[in-house]
């Protein structure tokens, strides 16, 4: 029993090396993961914000979020004339938004902004 119980512990010390490496490459692998998601957003959010120009009519706006891939949402006492909507996009801890105001189907304000 004592000769066995060296190759077990060989074994389980092999077992655990080999999973605390492959912890470590799935942790860089989502943290570079992450990094590259956020920066992505960053570009984004700012391209969309950029091409939005005070005083231009907000039709086709939403379009253009979907298109690039963002995420649009209309505040709830808004409509087609009068009104905010927001497009952003990126995690929970890491995303970047495009504030939108309107009025008379223009835009009046926009606004980039970073929740972290």
């Amino acid at each position: 029993m004592t000769e066995r119980q060296p190759t077990l512990l060989r074994k389980a010390g092999k077992f655990l090396g080999k999973a605390v490496v492959a912890l470590v490459i799935a942790s860089c692998i989502l943290v570079v993961y992450t990094e590259l998601k956020v920066r992505w957003a960053k570009e984004q959010v700012e391209n969309y914000c950029q091409r939005v120009v005070i005083g231009m009519p907000v039709a086709g706006l939403e379009a253009k979020a979907r298109e690039m891939r963002l995420n649009y949402r209309r505040m709830a006492d808004s409509n087609d004339m009068n009104g905010r909507f927001s497009v952003w996009e990126g995690f929970g801890m890491g995303r970047w938004f495009c504030g939108v105001e309107y009025q008379d189907g223009n835009v009046t304000v926009k606004k980039a902004a970073f929740l972290d």
